[in-house]
This record gives C-alpha cells, sequence and structure tokens, in this order.
C-alpha cells in the first residue's frame, strides 16, 4: 500500500473518533424523560432544568426534572396559601368575574372598561385553551378564598421573551377584598411559583404612578422599583406615567434567605 492510500486510510479512520465523540457531547447536553400527562418521551436541553416547556406530542405544560429523575413535574398548580387558592379559570367563574368587572372604579387608572356578561362568559371560553407556554397569550390564575370559595380576583402572567425566562404580572382584585391583604398574599404565591416553580430569571410588574395602593402592593411583595416611564400614555383625556417594577430570581431568593422564619 502506498503512502498516499496509506495517509488517505489514516484520515478516514481518524474521522470516526470525532464522530464518536460530538455524538456523545450532544447526547450529554441532552436529558431523556416521559411527559407527566401523555407518558410519551421527550428530550430537552440540559439548560431546561426546571423552566416550563410544552410536550411536543401532547402540547401540556411540563416541567423538566432535575437529576435522573424518569418523568417530568407538572405545573406546581393550584397553589394553596394560607387563606387563598391560585387556580385556573373555569365556566363555573363567570358570576364572581362578572361582578369583579362590571366594577367601574377598577379601571380608573387602566385603558381597560367593565364587561358585559357575554363578553365574561367568551373570554372564559377563550381562555380555556390558553396554556402558560402559549405565545403572546396571558396566564390566568383565578384568586379564590379559601373560607368560602369565592373568586375575589385574578392575576396574569405573560412571558416577556422567547426564551420564556422572563415575565410581566398583574393583578385585579374585587374591590370589597383589597386591605385585607389578600393581594400581597396572591402576590408573593405567584413569585414563588415563578422563580422556585418554573426558575424565571426576572418578573416585572407595571402601574400608574397616581395608584398608590398598586405601588405599595408591588413594593411590599419584594419588587424594585427601577424607574418611572413620564407621561408614557393617554387615556381618559390626560398624559399618565408608569411605574416598573422588577425582581430578579437572585434578589428573591437573597431576600427569602435573609427573611425571619415563621412562628412555630
Amino acid at each position: 500500500m502506498g503512502h498516499a492510500e496509506t495517509g488517505l486510510l489514516w484520515r478516514t479512520w481518524g474521522l470516526y473518533p470525532r464522530v464518536m465523540i460530538a455524538t456523545m457531547i450532544a447526547e450529554e447536553s441532552f436529558i431523556d424523560f416521559k411527559c407527566p400527562h401523555c407518558g410519551e418521551p421527550v428530550s430537552f436541553p440540559r439548560d431546561c432544568i426546571g423552566f416550563a416547556r410544552e410536550c411536543p406530542t401532547c402540547l401540556e405544560c411540563l416541567v423538566v426534572p432535575v437529576g435522573d429523575a424518569q418523568v417530568g413535574r407538572k405545573l406546581p398548580l393550584p397553589i394553596t396559601t394560607a387563606r387563598l387558592v391560585l387556580r385556573r379559570l373555569g365556566g363555573g367563574d363567570w358570576k364572581d368575574l362578572l361582578e369583579l368587572l362590571a366594577d367601574e372604579e377598577l379601571f380608573r387608572y387602566t385603558d381597560g372598561r367593565p364587561l358585559e356578561e357575554e363578553e365574561v362568559l367568551n373570554w372564559l371560553q377563550s381562555d380555556s385553551h390558553v396554556k402558560l407556554t402559549s405565545p403572546g397569550q396571558p396566564f390566568y390564575l383565578g384568586i379564590q378564598a379559601r373560607d368560602g370559595g369565592k373568586l375575589i380576583g385574578y392575576l396574569s402572567l405573560h412571558f416577556a421573551d422567547p426564551q420564556r425566562l422572563q415575565a410581566g404580572l398583574n393583578i385585579c382584585l374585587n374591590r370589597n377584598c383589597q386591605r385585607k391583604g389578600f393581594a400581597l398574599e396572591a402576590v408573593r404565591a405567584l413569585l414563588e411559583f415563578c422563580f422556585d416553580g418554573i426558575r424565571l430569571h426576572r418578573v416585572t410588574a407595571l402601574c400608574d404612578s397616581r395608584n398608590a395602593a398598586a405601588c405599595r402592593l408591588f413594593e411590599g411583595a419584594g419588587l424594585r422599583r427601577e424607574g418611572e416611564l413620564v407621561k408614557d400614555k393617554f387615556f381618559n383625556g390626560e398624559w399618565a406615567s408608569t411605574v416598573c417594577y422588577a425582581a430578579l430570581q437572585e434578589e428573591y431568593r437573597e431576600a427569602a434567605a435573609n427573611s425571619p422564619a415563621p412562628a412555630p
């Protein structure tokens, strides 16, 4: 065998270890497990561990598991607190929502308006098809009082980036249930879901600068005031400013670690 043939043979065989190494690296960078909803095998990059993703088979939301878990996790919903249950909205909520959304005072600092019964029913029907991972769609959670089971408001969460690492939140609470700590309890629970449940990097909240109650709420929940957009929106015949609040995952966890332990 000539030198040229020998060199060609060496280069050809020398290619295989490189291909095998590249294949091994590619396989090691993914985690394989079963969907907790449909049971079908799925695979995601390891840097998605702990994040909410969509099963490519059944399209339901799952949380990519840690370590060698054989099955992914479902979203940690509903969320139960001392006095509240945060859960998905349902068709039976229309009466409580109509009572909530018929209040004109609720829209004092927003460009929304009170809704009629048919509009509420249509909204609930549309929302029944929305998942946390639905692109461009807010994900609503009803705020239900554990005492009596009445729906007293709702929270919304919407992703701000394609990677689903940043989200904005909003809250709407029945005026009869305000100034009782329900809003703070609900927002704190949602932040825990965001940072511990689905490992978001950053959560934001916006409110009208004149809405002192909303400013106190977000600051009380641990969000940092980042700035103010001066006279950035025009409604109800005047220019209004928007205050921006935010929290990073590391800020949230540091605050949680430094908070006093609950009394026994």
